[in-house]
């Protein structure tokens, strides 16, 4: 490989556009520990670029969902203050944009090797080439939601070019990425049945361990999420309900993730090289255990928790009517108000953002020295998630798959409306999750675990049934999207995020203004500090680049 000078390295590596090869060798050795560069090796190169906000670990659980994306889609609890909506670490949201960029380098320089090769060392190397590129797209679709328009066809080409000159690269509009994302993921999934596969792609292959057959349903299902969201609104809107109809009206050409020995994961490993751990910063600080009092709200068809007892199934807990995936999130206690020190108050926090005094409480003793009051639910400790060395690293399940399906039925997205059908992929849907949540607590390693028996078929399903006829509804596509979000939860805050943004569902959600630099919820996240100083195409996306420009898909 040639080098470049350190110089021009260096300051390549301060703007977007440069992905130096610099970059590139000083980061590229993660998954071997090898100096042999090789479209194998670099696919995985991608995988472990991509993993940090794949999965749960610190950088995605911690400083992100927590921290920026949950508190915006209230899957997490917080408290009312000027700064609410800003992130607790800024850095955490820059380090995605740094990660998808790392990701993309090492991509073009497999797309490098792979148009220099013979057409029969091409064959063999395909598989590589496509499921690098859908798990690529994936986080290049979810970074886009973050922040809008971004670099992507000109991007990272100075390990290619050589040309430091003419490496910076310019915005593409986010439509046009869409677009290009799903086009080419449609291509992708017809292509991979039909490729050679590789002796070693299995071992290299630590998502699906080569399993062609869950990288074609993997790439069909990010299809239909993406367009799904854009079908609602926007100029992708045609393209959108197109894609939905191909699929939908040919499920044997376009399969899907939608059982749960489909579901696209990373097997949660203690050890090795991979080395995840489940809810990695949760027990790091206060706010990442607070509950959403806006999910427990939902989760409750009926009241209050009894908050006095530390068993939820001695109180108010209604099987079939109340949500049995709360016995596994949330601890129930009382609270009191520090102000008034009444405890009639039993709410959880976030039930009332208005409140401004209120404080996170579990249940050890350090809690207690540091506020000194009985407070909220928490995040169960050392159970369903939390610490459970056998909860995977969930990418794409089936649940979602469903809540996609049914929404499309419902509101007639390329293909007929039928609210039947919407009905019985919503009722799959809640089935489903409610089984998963289930599945990981029954596996788990945790202390707290399996202290519930799991619901019985006939409760999933009068649970799910009252769900669909519930009047808290006003229309069913909020009780998809609100049953959509509590599955997703603390799992997947992106996309309950970009589902608030999409729809403006779940209804009645309260985000009151604040006086702080962020007085309310954003649309997007600005762009970061060094793209904007270093990349002289910013000029491109400047004046757009706000808290509260919306996604060319959001309501």
């Amino acid at each position: 490989m040639k080098k470049i000078s350190a110089t021009l390295a260096i300051g390549a590596l301060l703007s977007l556009g440069a992905c130096s090869e610099y970059d590139f060798d000083s980061k590229y050795e993660d998954p071997s520990k090898v100096n042999e560069v090789s479209i194998d090796r670099l696919m995985t190169g991608v995988f472990q670029k991509v993993k940090d906000y794949s999965c749960y670990e610190y950088n995605r659980y911690f400083g992100f969902d927590s921290q920026f994306v949950g508190k915006y889609a209230q899957t997490f609890g917080y408290v009312n203050s000027s700064s609410m909506y800003s992130p607790g670490y800024p850095p955490y949201i820059d380090s995605q944009w740094d990660n998808l960029y790392s990701a993309l380098t090492q991509y073009r320089k497999m797309e490098s090797l792979y148009n220099d090769e013979a057409a029969g060392v091409q064959a063999q190397n395909e598989a590589f080439m496509l499921a690098a590129k859908i798990h690529l797209y994936d986080f290049f679709a979810a970074t886009v939601d973050i922040f809008g328009d971004m670099p992507f066809k000109e991007a990272c080409m100075l390990p290619i070019t050589n040309d430091v000159s003419g490496s910076y690269a310019h915005y593409d509009k986010a439509e046009d990425i869409y677009k290009t994302l799903m086009e080419e993921l449609k291509e992708a999934a017809l292509r991979l049945p039909e490729v050679s596969i590789p002796r070693n792609f299995n071992t290299q292959d630590f998502i699906n361990n080569g399993d062609i057959d869950k990288w074609v349903r993997y790439a069909n299902s990010l299809r239909l999420r993406l367009a799904v969201r854009v079908a609602t609104q926007g100029a992708l809107q045609e393209e959108g309900r197109a894609a939905i109809k191909e699929m939908l009206e040919n499920p044997s050409q376009y399969p899907m993730v939608d059982e749960q020995a489909n579901n696209i994961y990373i097997v949660n490993q203690k050890s090795g090289q991979l080395n995840f751990t489940a809810g990695s910063g949760l027990g790091d600080w206060v706010t990442n255990r607070q509950a959403s009092g806006a999910i427990i709200d939902r989760m409750l068809s009926h009241g209050n928790y009894d908050m006095e007892s530390n068993d939820p199934l001695s109180g108010t807990y209604v099987k079939g009517e109340d949500d049995p995936r709360l016995l596994l999130l949330y601890n129930p206690v009382k609270i009191v108000n520090r102000n008034t020190q009444q405890t009639d108050e039993q709410r959880y926090l976030g039930t009332d953002l208005t409140v401004s005094d209120e404080v996170t409480e579990y249940y050890n003793s350090q809690a207690q020295d540091e506020f000194g009051n009985t407070g909220f639910s928490q995040i169960t400790q050392n159970g369903f998630f939390w610490q459970n060395d056998k909860f995977d690293m969930l990418i794409m399940a089936s649940p979602e798959v469903h809540f996609l399906k049914a929404e499309a039925y419902l509101m007639g997205y390329g293909v007929a409306a039928d609210e039947a059908r919407a009905k019985e992929e919503f009722l799959t849907a809640v089935t489903q999750s409610v089984n998963l949540y289930y599945y990981y607590d029954s596996v788990s390693t945790g202390e707290n675990a399996r202290q519930y028996e799991a619901p019985t078929a006939d409760e999933v399903a009068a649970f799910a049934e009252a769900r669909w006829n519930s009047p808290d509804y006003v229309d069913k596509h909020d009780a998809i999207i609100t049953q959509k979000w509590l599955h997703e939860g603390i799992l997947q805050s992106r996309e309950a995020w970009s589902d608030i943004r999409r729809t403006g569902y779940p209804s009645g959600l309260n985000f009151p203004e604040v006086n702080g630099t962020i007085a309310n919820v954003p649309n997007r996240w600005r762009y970061p500090t060094t793209e904007m100083n270093y990349n002289p195409y910013y000029k491109e996306v400047q004046d757009e680049d706000t808290y509260y420009t919306k996604l060319f898909w959001a309501k």
